[in-house]
């Protein structure tokens, strides 16, 4: 057989594979990936994963199963790591959301969902999730929303605006005020730090001319405006 009649072949085999590949969700199954090209692995992995189970929960649970695989079919934490990235998204796509809530705030509390004994889950991505699949439900076109239920909402929401935390805008403004400070002092010559300070001296000082003109017409103080007295002047003249 010569070398481009081998080649040939090897290309139709490859291509006929291809077309032959299973189909889920509308999607081809990759075969390159040691759980797609496996049905009761992926079925496992996919059921595991949707549940919250951390990378190395999912292979521990794969122990029976890779022992009976070849070592280049058996499933590694890699393997599990690029399914969930790559073609978990695909073929769970109602999960997929729920995932990535579960390894991002994995991430942020520093929970190893890789390498780790335990699950995900953690009780900040649990209410976030709960939260989500709430808010689906609520804008579905065939949910109703009574009116004690929206009037709670309403309370709530404005208890939320009203106890609002003013100190971490305050605290954000002074840092933005220090990197405004920072720039200047690497802009502006040195030679005028002296004339920025005096205006703005002279701008706060202005602004407390002004809050003085205001107070002078403050009639906050002056007795309240009585009707009886001037009837009562009318009928003694």
């Amino acid at each position: 057989m010569s070398v481009s009649h081998a080649l040939a072949t090897s290309v139709d085999e490859i291509m006929e594979s291809s077309a032959l590949a299973p189909r889920i969700n509308g999607f081809h199954l990759e075969p390159r990936c040691r759980i797609c090209r496996n049905d009761s692995v992926r079925r496992k992995v996919n059921d595991l994963l949707a549940t919250g189970a951390g990378y190395a929960m999912v292979l521990r649970a794969l122990g029976e199963d890779n022992a009976k695989l070849d070592k280049r079919d058996r499933v590694t934490i890699d393997s599990i790591r690029n399914h969930c990235q790559r073609h978990f998204p695909v073929q769970h796509v109602a999960r997929a959301s729920d995932r990535e809530i579960l390894e991002r705030r994995a991430r942020e509390n520093r929970v190893d969902f890789i390498e780790g004994v335990g699950t995900a889950i953690t009780p900040i991505a649990f209410l976030e999730t709960v939260m989500v699949k709430s808010y689906e439900t609520l804008v579905d076109s065939n949910t109703k929303v009574d009116v004690n239920t929206g009037i709670l909402a309403a309370g709530r929401l404005q208890s939320l605006i009203g106890s609002r935390d003013y100190r971490i805008d305050i605290a954000e403004m002074r840092v933005q005020l220090g990197k405004i400070s920072a720039a200047v002092r690497s802009v502006v010559p040195q030679s005028m730090w002296g004339a920025i300070v005096e205006k703005l001296e002279e701008l706060e000082q202005h602004s407390e001319a002004l809050d003085v003109g205001e107070d002078a017409f403050d009639d906050s103080y002056d007795d309240p405006y009585d009707p009886a007295e001037c009837i009562d002047e009318d009928d003694e003249s």
